[in-house]
């Protein structure tokens, strides 16, 4: 795995509920992953452009539309769409949130790649871990480069992510037990909202600082 001082991390805000898009490029080429496309397609070519940057992975935290919006536009032939198999649905399913939103998203072709367990991936030239993260979504993960991990709506500064929509509890409880039990500290991007780091989130998050031992 590369160390990720090899790579230009850049965070885009994006749609309705101002969502962080990342863009990771290798900086000794053009080839960028691009995590959760949500919306606003000019801002995160425009965001491509100034980085000399082509999109050749989509890595997608969950299926949240908020998440996924701009995936359709942004792929290309040689754009491999990444998801966990257990929220690939949503990236075809035409009317799943059709009464969350004022419009019908269009759907999009099946991901090209599904996540299925724990482990360390290498997508084109991109070497990474996934950590899957049940609660927020049934397939939310946590995407690792070295000592980043990109959280999607699973861990925010302070706070965690819903289970009102296709969530649930008990299953976030235990992902949260476990992300509060990994080894290390880890610098956390989350899916909205400012950045943050594991072991903050530990020592002052009441969602994970509840499990720290008496």
């Amino acid at each position: 795995m590369k160390n990720v001082s090899e790579y230009n991390i850049e965070r885009v805000v994006v749609g309705q509920i101002h969502t962080n898009c990342y863009i990771i490029k290798e900086k000794n080429s053009r080839d960028a992953v691009v995590i959760d496309p949500g919306g606003d397609m000019t801002v995160i070519k425009d965001a491509l452009h100034k980085m000399n940057a082509a999109c050749r992975v989509i890595l997608l935290t969950h299926g949240h539309f908020d998440h996924i919006l701009a995936v359709g536009d942004l792929r290309t032939a040689r754009t491999v769409v990444c998801i966990h198999k257990d929220d690939a649905h949503y990236l075809t399913d035409r009317d799943m949130f059709s009464a969350i939103i004022p419009y019908d998203p269009r759907p999009f072709e099946p991901a090209d790649f599904l996540f299925e367990k724990e482990g360390k991936y290498k997508v084109d030239s991109f070497e990474f871990y996934v950590i899957p993260t049940p609660g927020h979504t049934k397939g939310s993960v946590c995407y690792v480069f070295n000592d980043i991990m990109f959280s999607g709506d699973t861990l925010f500064k302070g706070s965690i992510g819903t289970t009102d929509f296709d969530g649930d509890n008990n299953e976030m409880e235990n992902t949260l037990r476990m992300l509060y039990n990994l080894p290390g500290d880890y610098a956390v991007y989350p899916g909205h909202e400012g950045k943050t780091t594991l072991s903050d989130e530990r020592a002052h998050n009441p969602f994970l600082a509840k499990f720290r031992r008496k």
